[in-house]
């Protein structure tokens, strides 16, 4: 999976507002109008799942949840998938996600006008982003979709730690695809969060190598120098992340960055 591709979809069909502490993304795609006298803004269904097809997802407008469920560990890429019918112009539409210690983030998207019909919309969030601090707070989450302000709907899924059979199965997948850089990120992020940082270091490396112009490589790279409490090579990779300018993601990964660095000097 490639985050940065999903984000060009973003940015052609909703106005976006990131929110808290560590914000992620929404995409919005719109599939065939919805017929005349349809009631608006409904919830057709809320899916967790660990993956999306994305070319079903962007191609043809419909999403296909690939292995749902409502028990994640930490190092899976899960995703929530939300349909909300006859989607009315300028409705806006939010998710909020609060893990076992309150309000992790908040997204939402402001959906343009459109002509014809109110049209059926889906949104693909990822419910957490490898290299934040959101991923180690294990237990019950819940997600929560507004509509215009409103709670239309929540959903209770469990967040538990991986395990190093959890993380061997990501370097199978790097094994397979040796020059995908998303892939030594993920592998790296994970090997971080069973406490293997010197290896985590070296596939985090390796994925700035593949691909230099991804912030969040950084990003990811100089929290693990921190958990070494090695501060100086911790604040050069966040001063990269803020120079990067190769993603639609860039605002967002420059404010993790900042924050970052902020932290680092108030030590």
């Amino acid at each position: 999976m490639n985050i940065r591709w999903n984000t060009v979809i973003l940015v052609a069909c909703a106005v976006l507002t990131l929110q808290a502490r560590a914000p992620s993304i929404v995409a919005a795609q719109s599939s065939p109008g919805a017929a005349s006298g349809q009631p608006s803004n409904q919830i057709e269904s809320v899916t967790l799942a660990k993956g999306i097809k994305s070319a079903s997802l962007f191609g043809s407008g419909t999403v296909t949840a690939v292995d749902p469920a409502t028990t994640f560990v930490n190092s899976d890429l899960p995703y929530a998938i939300v349909r909300i019918k006859g989607l009315a112009p300028d409705t806006t539409v939010a998710l909020r996600l609060s893990d076992p210690t309150g309000e992790a983030y908040m997204v939402q998207a402001k959906i343009p006008p459109h002509k014809g019909n109110p049209k059926t919309f889906d949104f693909a969030a990822p419910i957490y982003i490898l290299g934040t601090d959101l991923e180690s707070h294990t237990g019950t989450w819940h997600l929560q979709v507004l509509i215009n302000n409103t709670p239309a709907n929540e959903t209770a899924f469990q967040w538990q730690a991986a395990t190093p059979a959890d993380v061997a199965k990501i370097k199978n997948a790097v094994d397979a695809s040796p020059l995908s850089a998303d892939l030594h990120w993920r592998y790296g992020a994970a090997l971080a969060l069973v406490g293997r940082l010197s290896d985590a270091i070296t596939e985090l490396q390796r994925s700035i190598g593949l691909d230099p112009q991804y912030a969040l490589y950084y990003i990811s790279l100089g929290r693990v120098y921190e958990a070494q409490h090695r501060v100086t090579d911790a604040t050069a990779q966040f001063q990269k992340a803020l120079n990067v300018h190769g993603s639609a993601y860039d605002s967002v990964f420059q404010g993790w960055a900042r924050a970052d660095l902020s932290r680092l000097q108030g030590h």
